[in-house]
């Protein structure tokens, strides 16, 4: 169970620096919200194949996979949501 908190820790980890240096490096400010769409459509094909699939442990591999996309792609969206409106104030 450690393990998994680990990983999902560096997941959050990982998205949240993905968003914030294309925040920082992209003139199209909407581009940060492609790692958390990305992560919200892969979650989603996962959770299904999780509901669909019934092969030995397959299910749960899917399952597991899907938090772990899910968790990417909450990670994303609440770090875009910090730097649309807590960090600009922050700024003036």
């Amino acid at each position: 169970m450690t393990r998994l908190l680990l990983v999902l820790l560096g997941i959050v980890a990982l998205f949240s620096c993905i968003t914030y240096l294309l925040w920082r490096l992209s003139r199209v400010k909407i581009v940060k919200y492609s790692p958390a769409l990305l992560c919200l459509l892969a979650g989603g094909y996962y959770l299904y194949q999780a509901k669909t699939v019934h092969v030995g442990f397959a299910d749960l591999a899917n399952a597991i996979t899907s938090m772990m996309f899910l968790t990417g792609f909450v990670s994303g969206l609440v770090t875009c949501l910090i730097l649309d409106f807590v960090f600009p104030r922050f700024r003036s």
